[in-house]
């Protein structure tokens, strides 16, 4: 008998439809990786070309056409010297366009050691600018011809090799502070100026503002007793301090912040990179880190005051300071402190014919260490404000000079008879053009 195959009628669904069958895929995750990787790639080089390039267009607009090709090379092993200025623009009532090379600073790195090396040249300088055929203040370089006629300047008055150059503006460097969120310092007495601002003692944080007025401070006498010299070495230790502080950045925010800000108030031929590494070669804790003032004292030369350097110790300086990035002379007791200012007998005369005039300076030079001040009225007018001295007694009227806040360029003129019949080491006679 023939076996029949029982035929089976498909399952019939009442509702009419039929079950979809699915096919279940196995999920390739090294190929997911692999290509996410990729894509990762992609994105991370992405990102630095964006990055570098931006960066380089920051570092473009901190150039200054003319200055690098300025500059001298460097030989295999041989110290890196920087030109530093900080320039303050508009700090003087008046004179809103004015621009002044405040800070000048050699700074030496020898990239065989960990030692550095920083002089100060005191702006007051008298030197030889090249293209003029007088002496000047060094500072005047900069109003004459910027970084590039300063460069060539320093490097006649000094003999050395300038390889790069960093100028930072005063007015802008505060922003640098906030943007990093302060600067730590040390500040040895409290600063109460006038001019400058305030500047709390001990270990601080500086704001923006009060950096400034650390740098610009010199007329409190009990913190900066021997004024611009004072402020000198406190401009010199408050860029120490600035610097090191970049250099330990971390948070990319702050950076981006740090190297916007920079771009607008710094010049220079620098990279970033080069900077930071600047920056830490001069970390205030360092050992290595030398920091001098040119020596010398002031003086009234052809009724102009200047800073005399001091040319036999400083040539002995820049020895060492060329040969070995190590300076090791000390620093040389100021002659513009304190005692120096009490041991003056200034008589201050009226001029001007504006009432109290006299009284009101008298009191100013008082406030910053003047303990024996007399006043009274001039037979004459002066338009001119006018500091007499006898015989060796310039660098008295030179001190007397440099707190005359009111004049912008005093005349000094040597007259031992003025001075013998007022009984006075100094007499100033105080001319219209003096600004109360």
């Amino acid at each position: 008998m023939r076996k029949h195959e029982r035929n089976e009628e498909p399952e019939l669904y009442l509702d009419g439809d039929q079950p979809t069958i699915y096919r279940k895929r196995k999920i390739r995750w090294t190929s997911v990786l692999k290509w996410g990787a990729l894509a990762l790639a992609v994105i991370l080089i992405s990102t630095f070309i964006l990055g570098y390039l931006w960066l380089k267009t920051k570092e473009s607009e901190m150039r200054v056409p003319g200055v690098e090709e300025s500059l001298d090379s460097t030989g295999a092993g041989e110290p890196i010297t920087t030109l530093v200025m900080g320039v303050d623009k508009g700090s003087v009532p008046g004179e809103e366009d004015s621009v002044r090379a405040d800070i000048i600073m050699l700074v030496s790195v020898d990239p065989d050691s960990d030692r550095s090396a920083v002089i100060s040249i005191p702006r007051d300088t008298r030197c030889m600018i090249p293209g003029q055929s007088d002496f000047s203040r060094i500072n005047a370089a900069y109003a004459l011809g910027g970084p590039e006629l300063m460069t060539e300047t320093v490097r006649e008055f000094t003999g050395l090799d300038i390889n790069h150059f960093v100028v930072i503006d005063f007015e802008g460097f505060k922003h640098i502070v906030d943007a990093i969120g302060g600067v730590p310092m040390h500040v040895d007495v409290a600063i109460h100026d006038k001019y400058a601002g305030e500047v709390p003692a001990g270990d601080v944080v500086l704001s923006g503002e009060q950096a400034l007025a650390l740098v610009r401070a010199r007329h409190d006498i009990n913190a900066v007793p021997a004024g611009d010299l004072d402020r000198v070495s406190n401009q010199r230790e408050f860029l120490q301090a600035m610097l090191s502080t970049i250099s330990r950045q971390r948070n990319p925010f702050k950076v981006k912040r740090l190297i916007d800000v920079a771009a607008e108030n710094i010049k220079t031929d620098l990279t970033f990179t080069e900077m930071l590494s600047l920056g830490r070669e001069l970390q205030s804790g360092d050992d290595g880190v030398k920091m001098v003032t040119a020596p010398g004292e002031p003086r009234v030369i052809g009724g102009a005051w200047y800073y005399i350097v001091d040319m036999d110790g400083f040539r002995e300086l820049l020895k060492t300071f060329e040969a070995e990035s190590e300076v090791t002379t000390d620093e040389g007791e100021t002659t513009t402190g304190e005692s120096a200012k009490a041991g003056i007998k200034v008589m201050v005369l009226n001029g001007a014919g504006k009432t109290g005039l006299a009284s009101s300076v008298a009191g100013e030079l008082e406030k910053v260490g003047f303990t024996e001040v007399e006043t009274g009225n001039s037979e004459s007018r002066y338009t001119k404000t006018t500091v007499y001295y006898a015989g060796d007694d310039s660098s008295k009227a030179g001190v007397v000079a440099a707190d005359l806040d009111g004049a912008k360029e005093p005349l000094l003129e040597e007259s031992g008879e003025i001075t013998s019949e007022f009984n006075a080491d100094v007499v100033v006679v105080l001319g219209s053009d003096y600004k109360e």
